[in-house]
C-alpha cells in the first residue's frame, strides 16, 4: 500500500520518535492517520490524486511539503504541509500505544532496566497536546485546499475532530 509519507520522514518532520520503534508499527500508524484523519478532511478524490502525485503539480507539492501562497484576499499565507500534520498524528498514536506489544502471551508493556514509566495523566497530556498541533496543521492544509479549490465538494467537512482523551484520577 502506498502512503503520502515515508517512515523516515515521520521520524524527521514531527516530534522525535525513538529509533527503536518498529517500522511495522509506524506504518500501521500512518495508515490509521491517512484513513481516519487525512482522507475525511480532504476528500477521497484529492487523497487519491496525492497518492499518484508525480512531483510536477506545484499545488500538490506545497500541500504535501508546506510552503507559502496567497490566500483569497491576496495576503501571504503559509502552511506546514500534510506530511508534518501526519507526523504529529503518528507521534500521538505512538504516545498512546507505543510501549504496548502484542505477544503470544497477550498484550504486554515493554520496559527496560533503566526506564521510568510516565503516569496515565502525563501520557494523556502529551497525547492531547500533540493532537492539538496535528489538528492545527491539518486545518492549515484544509484552508489551503479551499483557497486553491483542490477540494471539490462543498459538503466536505472541515477538520474532523479526532477526540483527544482526558484521564483523571478519582479519589
Amino acid at each position: 500500500m502506498s502512503h503520502l509519507i515515508e517512515v523516515s520522514e515521520i521520524k524527521s518532520l514531527g516530534r522525535p520518535i525513538g529509533r527503536h520503534v518498529s517500522e511495522d508499527k509506524l506504518l500501521a500508524f500512518i495508515t490509521e492517520t491517512e484513513q481516519m484523519n487525512i482522507k475525511p478532511a480532504i476528500g477521497e478524490q484529492l487523497f487519491r490524486d496525492l497518492l499518484e502525485h508525480d512531483g510536477t503539480n506545484d499545488e500538490y507539492k506545497i500541500l504535501l511539503e508546506g510552503g507559502s501562497y496567497e490566500d483569497e484576499c491576496g495576503n501571504l499565507a503559509s502552511l506546514m504541509g500534510l506530511k508534518v500534520a501526519i507526523s504529529y498524528f503518528v507521534y500521538a498514536r505512538n504516545v498512546m500505544t507505543g510501549d504496548f506489544e502484542s505477544t503470544r502471551y497477550g498484550m504486554v508493556v515493554k520496559d527496560g532496566d533503566y526506564s521510568t514509566r510516565i503516569s496515565a495523566k502525563e501520557r494523556s497530556d502529551v497525547y492531547n497536546n500533540t493532537l492539538e498541533v496535528a489538528n492545527y496543521y491539518l486545518s492549515e492544509c484544509v484552508k489551503y485546499c479551499r483557497v486553491k479549490k483542490l477540494i471539490k465538494s462543498k459538503t466536505n467537512p472541515a477538520v474532523v475532530a479526532t477526540g483527544g482523551i482526558t484521564i483523571r484520577k478519582i479519589g
